[in-house]
């Protein structure tokens, strides 16, 4: 394991951050000033997340994955000046505490276990009411909305998102436009130049990121999400590279009240992936696509839940930028293999009463009938168990309010040809907001 290092631009980075913070004795002197220095905000998301990944299924090889690391995001921003102009800066850090040689491959980390340390955000903003134009480094969160008191039952809103499921998240060079027409109906556009991975310091060409080798095409995107009535969202988005890849999918999200502690959810969602142009992603034409249905029923402080999903037989889905909006989207499996189908049933529990702030979840999802898309050949069936608790610390006035903890494992059976592979992932990350004002 290499020793960590930062680069002097890093080192740059964060004493820039440091000027943007208040002492105690300017707090009375900030409140009287303008909103741009008002409202401005500085802070440390602090975390550290343990991962350790025994992947049988491709028997007799093994793949070993397994790091421990340390770091955070480091971030200010200002507030608005004359309500139209902000800008704001991030830095990102990861560090191994234990990384081992021969178990890379976490993204918790660089390539090799070395650590990640980059300016991942440094934008302006510009804003017109309900209109804003964001341009330079940033996060994409394209706001996935669902109604309030239900479970989270995807990672993110679109096949564009911060992926913040590690150390470091995605973040983007782009130019963001979202525009709130109602509170009920919200549009977006965007342009991808560059992307940063999360396992990564540097931004390369959106092409690239994606998986096309040597390829300089950047992203274009646009959606819009719109809510007819209440607790129902419909969501549709387009994502283009050039000669890379085309991404479109719809999805509709509806919650019916049966009392004051029930609720019935239904949802669904279609998504279709194509290459374009030269096909410089695979080097040949491809098309595939996905539908997913979803239901949820709840009552109190308990969730069952339930999922079906097909994906075509033009190859798998990709998610380069996201883990996408897709029902199925495992610890360590996605379920959408070619000509995948797949089931998943859970149980989802809110113990709050019991233990403030505590919640788990247990889930089996079971995908057969995939195969290999160049051969037509018949790949393994597969089935994911996955259990998980999450405790968020609420206690405002503490020094740790908001801290989270949470703990996942997955099992995963692949029945091969050779008998039965046994594959697992344990994951345990902390998370701890610091607010510098």
């Amino acid at each position: 394991m290499r020793a960590p290092r930062l680069r002097p631009t890093t080192l740059s980075a964060v004493c820039g951050f440091c000027a943007l913070l208040p002492g105690g004795a300017a707090q009375a002197q900030l409140d009287a000033a303008s909103p741009f220095i008002r409202d401005a905000a500085a802070g440390f998301n602090a975390r550290t997340f343990y991962m350790d990944s025994e992947d049988n299924s491709k028997a007799p090889a093994q793949t070993l994955k397994e790091a421990w690391a340390i770091g955070g995001k480091l971030f200010g921003r200002t507030g608005y000046w004359r309500d139209t102009l902000q800008f704001g800066a991030s830095y990102y850090l990861s560090l191994p505490l234990y990384a081992p040689d021969g178990r890379d491959g976490t993204l918790l980390l660089a390539p090799g276990q070395e650590t990640i340390s980059v300016l991942g955000e440094l934008y302006g903003r510009l804003k017109v009411g309900d209109t804003r134009l964001t341009l330079g480094r940033q996060e994409i969160d394209l706001g996935y909305q669902r109604a309030s008191g239900v479970r989270s039952n995807r990672g993110d809103a679109t096949y564009l998102g911060r992926q913040d499921n590690r150390m470091v998240p995605l973040t983007y060079q782009a130019v963001l436009l979202g525009w709130q027409a109602h509170e009920r109906l919200n549009y977006y556009a965007g342009w991808v130049d560059k992307a940063k991975l999360r396992n990564s310091e540097d931004f390369v060409d959106a092409g690239a990121a994606i998986g096309a080798k040597g390829s300089g095409s950047d992203l274009w995107s646009g959606g819009v999400q719109f809510a007819p009535v209440k607790d129902f969202w419909v969501q549709g988005w387009v994502h283009r590279s050039s000669d890379v890849i085309r991404i479109g999918f719809v999805d509709a999200d509806y919650v019916a009240r049966l009392s004051a502690a029930s609720w019935l959810r239904l949802a669904g969602q279609y998504s279709d992936q194509r290459s374009d142009g030269s096909n410089a992603l695979t080097g040949q034409a491809f098309a595939t696509s996905n539908t997913q249905v979803y239901a949820e029923y709840g009552l109190d402080w308990l969730s069952f839940y339930g999922t079906w999903s097909r994906t075509g037989s033009g190859a798998d889905m990709r998610f380069p930028f996201s883990s996408g909006p897709i029902y199925t989207q495992q610890i360590m499996r996605s379920f959408t293999r070619a000509h995948e189908s797949a089931w998943q049933l859970g149980l989802g529990t809110d113990l709050g009463r019991w233990a403030s702030g505590l919640s788990a979840y247990v889930d089996v999802t079971r995908g057969s009938d995939a195969i290999n898309p160049a051969s037509g050949a018949a790949l393994a069936d597969a089935t994911e168990v996955d259990a998980g608790a999450v405790w968020t610390l609420k206690q405002k006035g503490s020094a740790f309010d908001g801290l989270r903890a949470r703990l996942r494992y997955a099992w995963v059976t692949d029945k091969t040809s050779t008998g039965d592979q046994k594959s697992s992932d344990l994951r345990i990350d902390l998370n701890l907001p610091i607010d510098f004002r």
